[in-house]
């Protein structure tokens, strides 16, 4: 299978024409996310499960809403790991989280500073 795009092609299509919204989609993201990426940090230094699990759902949701594939996998796996209350995996998956929302910013600030 090959590797998942930072944003679905399906979905840059579908807003084909719609350019200004896409834009404030990917502002909002871009300003709101890193504020839940650092409460996910902290829920999971505290070690509490049931924050770490509902900021990895709701991340994963406005990731999926976007496009953002290779985010709302890693929320998953993150959800999961907090589900079975295995920190060890919830901390490893962070770690590709963060790095996956570092490429999907770079996408959008691209787009952004493109169009």
């Amino acid at each position: 299978m090959a590797e998942k795009e930072v944003i679905d092609s399906k979905f840059l299509e579908s807003m084909a024409g719609k350019q200004p919204f896409l834009k404030r989609m990917f502002t909002v993201f871009i300003s709101q996310e890193p504020k839940r990426i650092e409460e996910i940090r902290e829920a999971l230094k505290a070690q509490d499960v049931d924050r770490l699990r509902h900021l990895a759902h709701a991340l994963k949701g406005g990731a999926a809403t976007m496009g953002v594939e290779r985010v709302r996998d890693c929320c998953l796996l993150l959800e999961n790991a907090s589900k079975a209350q295995d920190m060890t995996a919830a901390h490893e998956h962070l770690v590709d989280l963060e790095l996956e929302m570092r490429t999907a910013y770079r996408f959008m600030f691209n787009y952004l500073a493109e169009h």
